[in-house]
């Protein structure tokens, strides 16, 4: 099965196929913290502002950085409320994970004015 697991269907079906490169623009870094960064970015086919989180499951520990994604995006599709964030799916490219997410206007134009 690999460290992935990417060949058992429960797993695979939570991943969008697509290259996100091709699909977001303008990443600008916007965070940091001990999973990963997140960014703001521009999704090309809409041309709407959305936020990136991305995690690497490489390097060591890969197999538990894996799995903690995976929990991830289960428990964030599974959120369905008017005050959260929308979770639109995740991407995987070079052994990171690109979740995919509404983006916050309100609080964002507070960051950049403060940042």
């Amino acid at each position: 099965m690999g460290i992935l697991g990417l060949r058992d269907p429960e797993i695979s079906e939570l991943f969008l196929k697509e290259d996100p490169e091709k699909i977001f623009g303008d990443l600008q870094e916007i965070g940091h913290g001990s999973f990963g960064a997140v960014f703001s970015a521009r999704d090309l086919r809409s041309q709407e502002l959305v936020a990136i989180k991305k995690m690497s499951y490489r390097g060591r520990a890969s197999n538990e950085k894996w799995q903690d994604i995976v929990r991830e995006v289960k428990v964030l599709q599974r959120i369905r409320h008017r005050n959260a964030v929308g979770f639109r799916g995740c991407y995987l490219r070079d052994n990171t994970a690109w979740n995919f997410l509404g983006i916050c206007l309100g609080f964002f134009g507070i960051f950049l004015e403060i940042f």
